[in-house]
């Protein structure tokens, strides 16, 4: 009585622990259902007015403008501005690597006067660096013109004296978007270089002093591809991807101490279930069990021998004077050792068959129920679980209570080792269990102790590493 109580409140315990873990779940779930919004994709943003650089293929420009040139020298001559003006044209190409930021190389020539008044013809090459104003916000790209200043060094000819002087060129540019790829141009611009530029001047100096001022039109044509990508603005993502790997360190917490839990309740419901099989309870507090999840149960690998107490149940029963009538109230007696045995004959086909033959059968070497097996580890003598003793204690007391014979088998795994280690140690296994009975009463001349060696009877190879206990009358 006092363990079937004991029994009933470890079952009562252990679905508690059940209950209370899923509540713990249920209530962790109203935590992680807020965290479901970090499995949504990430709305891309960019950063503002930043975008990436365009490549070799992409926003390349073609410009020709024609316009008037002045020049102003040293000597300034007496001449005033529009007295000196003369018609200039020039082509140049150029990219822009960003909305921002590009280049050109321009040709620019034809006529100028010099401080004498006198017609000369030049020829100018430079290469300038360009900042567009409005590229460098978002709001003003959508709008159609452009403000671009630039500065740029070349080197400018004149055909006449043949001076090729290093010059520095400025100027501002305005475009107005006529289409995607063609822009109207607007410039003024300027040359400054050496004062001996026209052949006036002060040669020995060095100065400069001699310019170019120049205002022109014209028309600027894009090849290649056109257009920029946007720099998406990875902060949200490093944030998402923070708080993914602190959820998922979390879920893994959480995922082991379940684990373990569900551990040691498995555990704790496998010895159960031994002690009600052992003590003949199984089938009137079995439904218990239906209460627990069965998919938590561990599963059993195929071949592998596993304690089957249903045997030695019915032997039990028989040795506990419980009545077997026959056709309601016939029964026999029998005795094995000094304890009586009560009996029924089992009706089989339409034959009767008494215990008498059950006794004989069994006598002749049969065990009695099912073997029992106890598990070591490679190499050793030390049981894998020991839990597995509170087999032992039961076969004992059995054993001394009903006068059995008990047979100790010993084996080792004959996958590993060699035949004369697998010998000793199934030796050594069978002699461990053999000193477990004898330390529990049971008497020495009541074992039988054999050793198997090597043997790879059952699948997969460590269910093999074994001591078996079988229950004989004699």
């Amino acid at each position: 009585m006092i363990r079937k109580l004991t029994f009933i409140c470890m079952c009562s315990l252990t679905l508690g622990v059940q209950a209370g873990e899923i509540n713990r779940t249920n209530d962790s779930l109203k935590v992680i259902i807020p965290q479901t919004d970090l499995l949504k994709p990430v709305e891309p943003s960019y950063l503002k007015n930043v975008t990436t650089t365009s490549g070799w293929d992409s926003n390349w420009f073609l410009n020709v403008s024609g316009g008037a040139t002045a020049f102003v020298g040293n000597p300034l001559g007496c001449e005033d501005l529009f007295g000196r003006v003369k018609p200039s044209l020039t082509a140049s190409i150029g990219k822009w690597f960003t909305p921002a930021i590009g280049t050109r190389v321009s040709f620019q020539g034809f006529q100028f006067k010099d401080c004498k008044l006198d017609n000369r013809d030049y020829r100018q090459l430079h290469a300038d660096l360009l900042w567009n104003v409005t590229g460098s916000h978002y709001h003003a790209r959508d709008r159609p013109w452009d403000i671009v200043p630039y500065v740029g060094l070349g080197i400018i000819h004149n055909e006449d004296n043949g001076n090729c002087p290093f010059a520095f060129s400025y100027g501002l540019m305005a475009r107005y978007r006529l289409a995607q790829r063609l822009h109207l141009t607007m410039e003024l611009g300027g040359t400054t270089t050496f004062d001996d530029f026209d052949n006036y001047g002060h040669s020995a100096s060095r100065e400069f002093g001699d310019n170019l001022f120049s205002v022109k039109a014209g028309l600027s044509f894009t090849i290649g591809k056109v257009g920029w990508k946007k720099v998406i603005d990875a902060k949200p993502f490093m944030k998402r991807n923070e708080q993914l790997v602190d959820y998922a360190v979390s879920l893994q917490s959480d995922n082991a101490r379940l684990s373990r839990k569900n551990s040691l309740s498995v555990m704790a419901i496998a010895e159960m279930k031994k002690i009600l099989e052992i003590e003949g309870l199984l089938e009137q507090c079995g439904n218990l069990f239906d209460k627990l999840n069965e998919d938590a149960m561990p599963t059993e690998n195929n071949g592998y021998p596993k304690n089957d107490y249903s045997g030695l149940n019915s032997l039990r029963a028989r040795l506990m004077n419980k009545g077997y009538p026959i056709d309601g109230d016939s029964t026999g007696v029998d005795k094995i050792g000094n304890a009586p045995l009560r009996y029924r004959y089992h009706y089989c086909g339409g034959d009767s068959i008494s215990i008498n033959s059950y006794l004989a059968d069994i006598s002749n070497g049969k065990c009695l129920g099912s073997p029992i097996y106890f598990f070591f580890r490679l190499g050793t003598s030390t049981l894998t679980d020991s839990s597995q003793l509170i087999n032992l204690d039961e076969i004992a007391r059995v054993v001394k209570e009903y006068g059995l014979v008990v047979k100790v088998t010993g084996a080792a795994d004959s996958a590993t080792g060699n035949a004369v280690i697998n010998n000793q140690l199934s030796e050594n296994r069978a002699d461990y269990i053999l000193r477990l009975l004898e330390q529990r009463g049971v008497d020495n001349k009541k074992i039988l102790k054999v050793s198997e060696g090597g043997i790879d009877r059952f699948n997969p190879d460590e269910a093999n590493r074994q001591t078996k206990i079988e229950l004989h009358l004699k």
